[in-house]
């Protein structure tokens, strides 16, 4: 695949594409959105003390890049064929990673409504997974279930220095922002509590929503919320469509809505734009929600 394969998908269309690949003959995949290029592996140097999913690093051209076995992360006791193995390099809060699979099969184009909630398989991959799609029904293959991976999940566990953390609140600002809520779109947990803790330590209401489908359905049938802030991949409904259906809607347009996402460099904050996002905060960086929601309301 060649370097960065870019935004397949239009704006705001609750569409995705995946890249279909497998570990000891299982299909996983990845949102192509993440993927900057798929390469075969070259020289790795080892890093001492590392975790043992770690293989090492290797360069490609200017970058040096920290490579994970993903076959050992899901616990796979077959051996990689440097022959067949690839590497997928992919890039997300603000970092990039390379991924040594076992082979990479093909690009699908689906809707987040295809994503269906974790339960089914391994409690390694139900773990690792934002979610299961059911692909190649009525095909001469069969019917499979593929599992789309939760990259910063995997990554945040094996480095825990990259996962978000909350930051003291101001002090005296807590009474500005009494009364006023932000609704929180958010499928991780461990992220929905962090985002919760800094944003109701800073003085915020705070209501949580799971998927884009939920928070929709709350800020169009519910009480007035202040301010949104969503995820971009999420289960049933991911945050562009969520802000393109806010941002179209009448009665609601005028709500704020800041993107906060591992994905959100040139091409997907050109694509955030489109949609009407009001900000947009790359992960883990949480410190910036009270700032950025104070900027929008308080201008």
């Amino acid at each position: 695949m060649a370097a960065n394969p870019g935004i397949l998908t239009d704006v705001g269309t609750n569409e995705l594409e995946i890249v279909e690949f497998f570990v000891d003959g299982r299909p996983y995949a990845i949102n192509v959105a993440k993927v900057r290029e798929i390469i075969r592996p070259g020289a790795i140097m080892a890093v001492p003390g590392s975790h043992p999913c770690m293989t090492g690093v290797f360069r490609n051209r200017e970058d040096v890049i920290p490579l994970v076995d993903l076959g050992k992360w899901l616990g796979s006791a077959t051996a990689v064929d440097s022959q067949q193995a690839k590497v997928i390099v992919a890039e997300f809060n603000l970092m990039k990673v390379g991924f040594l699979v076992h082979g990479v099969s093909r690009i699908h184009r689906l809707t987040w409504d295809d994503l269906e909630t974790p339960g089914r398989g391994s409690m390694t991959e139900s773990r690792s997974a934002l979610g299961y799609m059911r692909l190649g029904k009525g095909s001469d293959e069969g019917e499979r279930i593929v599992f789309l991976l939760d990259f910063e999940r995997i990554v945040a566990e094996l480095n825990p220095s990259v996962a978000p953390a909350p930051t003291p609140a101001a002090p005296g600002d807590a009474e500005r922002r009494h009364g006023r809520t932000v609704l929180i779109a958010e499928d991780s947990g461990l992220i929905r509590k962090l985002m919760r803790q800094e944003l109701e330590g800073g003085g915020y209401t705070v209501v949580v929503t799971t998927d884009g489908q939920e928070a929709w359905e709350r800020v169009s049938g519910g009480p007035p919320v202040d301010v949104v802030i969503s995820d971009i991949e999420m289960p049933r409904m991911d945050g562009h469509h969520l802000t393109r259906r806010i941002k179209t809607d009448e009665r609601l347009r005028a709500i704020p809505v800041v993107l906060y996402s591992s994905m959100i460099y040139e091409e997907m904050r050109k694509k955030g734009e489109a949609v009407g996002a009001d900000a947009q905060i790359c992960k883990p960086d949480i410190s910036r929600l009270l700032q950025t929601v104070d900027g929008l309301l308080f201008p």
